[in-house]
């Protein structure tokens, strides 16, 4: 299902020669990442059912394709590495400072969970404490919440005050296998972000049980601009990792609906 819309954004516009002079601009560092991720909710204070690890093996592809980053998991991966630094968090030197910034746990729609308590927060939701691609950092081109729910529809529009190029998520509650996200990586080489993520990210561990509901999320100039970002970036193959134009304006989406059951 691929459907396309306009964004009902409050940022400001600020006109078609600035955003001509951004849609050029590269990230200096590079191809670069932030993971976190949270696998143990048990006796933390943010309780939850455990979690396989599903980003070590993203990591070590990263890493083999000349990528720079760090990843961070339980007690190490914090709920402000996603928080806007005007916040109180530090995503001016995390997670808004990459290209690509990861997040594997728990989550609901708008919302991810972690799993170790840090001055009693649990949660950061959008888009009142994620604003990727804005502001302090202000260098994440790609969001990837391999969570349940949090790029839901009913909560779409809380992902408008991103300003990034694509953000990849799931409209239910996901069983992701261990190697999953490295897996969707690898395909970039050849695919689409969108399609690699949506053909990859359907299927649950096991035999003939595509039943996920991945959606890739990515954000416009325009109805055309849109669709062209959507069939032109390629993580692994290091298309479109500048930063994105703005204002985006629209919105487009593909999503394989299997329904969206645990949201």
């Amino acid at each position: 299902m691929r459907v396309r819309g306009s964004v009902p954004f409050l940022k400001t516009v600020i006109g078609a020669m600035l955003a001509c002079l951004v849609a050029n601009h590269a990230s200096a560092d590079g191809a670069n990442y932030w993971i976190d991720e949270s696998t143990d909710f048990t006796g933390n204070g943010c309780q939850n059912s455990d979690l396989n690890d599903v980003t070590s093996s993203l990591r070590s592809e990263l890493n083999n394709r000349g990528w720079t980053g760090t990843r961070w998991s339980n007690a190490n991966a914090w709920p402000e590495d996603f928080i806007e630094q005007n916040l109180g968090g530090i995503d001016h030197v995390a997670g808004d400072a990459r290209t690509l910034s990861v997040y594997a746990g728990h989550g609901w729609r708008a919302l991810i969970q972690f799993g170790f308590q840090r001055n009693g927060v649990c949660t950061v939701s959008f888009p009142n404490s994620t604003r990727l691609g804005t502001q302090g950092g202000d260098e994440a081109v790609y969001a990837m919440w391999v969570t349940s729910c949090t790029v839901n529809l009913d909560s779409l529009s809380s992902h408008f005050d991103q300003a990034i190029r694509q953000t990849f998520g799931y409209h239910n509650s996901p069983s992701v296998k261990d190697d999953q996200p490295r897996d969707f990586f690898r395909e970039t080489d050849d695919l689409r972000n969108e399609r690699a993520w949506i053909e990859e990210m359907e299927d649950r561990p096991g035999w003939f049980t595509g039943d996920n509901s991945p959606i890739a999320l990515t954000f416009g100039l325009s109805p055309n601009h849109c669709d062209w970002v959507q069939d032109t970036a390629k993580l692994r193959d290091q298309t479109l990792l500048y930063q994105a134009p703005s204002p985006d304006t629209h919105y487009c989406y593909l999503m394989f609906d299997n329904g969206q059951s645990g949201c």
